[in-house]
């Protein structure tokens, strides 16, 4: 009896200990971050962050049934600090409220600062609990403040537009490659580089920015773009290209395109021993899809059906190969991950990063292009 009665205070105390949430914050006094936009100081010191906060009561449906938003759905607060967290420090005194960082949709930093280097400025968002490594890491050519202050029509909260709108638009198998924890594990890998999405002038007709392609970068540090059809080559050559339509042009001096339904997209690097001090990589992409239409689709036959693939693989190659001479020859940055492969199958070819990037730039490449196709109907006409 007496055994029983002790551990019974034994769970009362235990109870007693509990705390509960001891670190909780009422909703109504969170300043909610949605996205955070990082420019350059006018002065060429110190950065500027900008925060784009909800405001809840407004996301409330009006009493006449208008579902669009406005601009009073957000507001942007901007202040400028030595870096990051002494900026966010003199947004939180000017506010009334606690910021909140757990909902952040993407980090947008100027195109100017991103040339100097991003993990310093980085670091405090990384190593902070609350914001989430899944957030989109954009580059903007213009000023980070303007994208956040966009107001889309379609949806009350501009970040949630805008996230979707990115997720739809980038077509990735693993998106997560182009978020802020995606950068900084790609940046801590041998033989890889970080990369991230390029914004570019802003779209008035989506009220939303352009995405032109990729951020490369070296290091931390952003050394240039891929172009859409560059980063379309990208795709491939790292087997990034989900199930999805694409156009392809007839022929060079012709107008007309035809749609394909890709299905599945297969890619191969391989990298061959050193011969003559240079490596030797070979690429391989295989392409499955189904002939959608198109205007320059007359009759389904089996020579139109090798015409069309045979047009496929010629642009295929195309693409893949300016990917490959942009990477190698005009960025010099190994954002295709040639360097990881040699590391983890060749170890005895890997000697650091630094004498890597003065093989990859010398390089030599060989592309092949493997497309299977089928029309999309599968039925035929019965004769009597």
């Amino acid at each position: 009896m007496k055994k029983k009665i002790g551990i019974l205070l034994i769970c009362l105390l235990v109870c007693l200990s509990l705390t509960g949430c001891w670190d909780a914050v009422e909703l109504q006094k969170r300043a909610v971050v949605l996205m955070i936009g990082i420019d350059q100081n006018e002065a060429g010191q110190g950065v500027i962050v900008s925060l784009q906060l909800a405001r809840p009561q407004k996301f409330a449906p009006s009493s006449k049934g208008d579902t669009g938003s406005d601009s009073q759905n957000i507001v942007v607060v901007s202040r400028s600090g030595v870096e990051v967290t002494d900026a966010i420090r003199q947004i939180q005194l000017a506010i009334d409220r606690k910021l909140f960082f757990g909902h952040v949709h993407g980090l947008v930093i100027q195109e100017s600062l991103a040339r100097h280097g991003l993990l310093s400025i980085m670091d405090p968002l990384l190593q902070s609990r609350t914001v989430p490594r899944e957030a989109w890491l954009f580059v903007s050519h213009h000023s980070a403040r303007e994208v956040l202050k966009q107001t889309p029509a379609l949806d009350a909260i501009p970040s949630t537009y805008l996230a979707n709108f990115f997720e739809n638009r980038l077509f990735f198998k693993r998106p997560y490659e182009v978020t802020l924890g995606g950068f900084h594990q790609r940046f801590a890998t041998p033989g890889i580089e970080p990369i991230a999405v390029w914004l570019d002038v802003e779209d008035k007709a989506l009220s939303a920015p352009k995405i032109q392609g990729l951020a490369a970068f070296l290091g931390d540090k952003f050394v240039g773009k891929l172009n859409p059809s560059q980063s379309l080559g990208w795709e491939f050559i790292v087997n990034q290209f989900p199930r999805s339509p694409l156009t392809f042009s007839c022929a060079s001096d012709q107008p007309n395109r035809f749609v394909i339904d890709i299905r599945n997209v297969k890619s191969v690097i391989r990298v061959s021993a050193y011969q003559m001090g240079v490596p030797q990589m070979w690429v391989r992409v295989e392409l499955h899809g189904y002939v959608e239409g198109g205007n320059y689709i007359l009759q389904q036959d089996q020579h139109e059906l090798q015409v069309l693939k045979q047009r496929i693989a010629e642009e295929l190659q195309s693409m893949v190969q300016t990917s490959l001479t942009q990477c190698q020859q005009t960025l010099e940055t190994d954002i295709l991950g040639t360097g990881l492969f040699v590391y983890r199958h060749n170890p005895h070819m890997w000697h650091g990063d630094k004498e890597w990037y003065t093989m990859f730039h010398r390089m030599k490449t060989s592309v092949h292009t493997e497309v299977h196709l089928d029309f999309l109907q599968t039925y035929r006409p019965i004769s009597l």
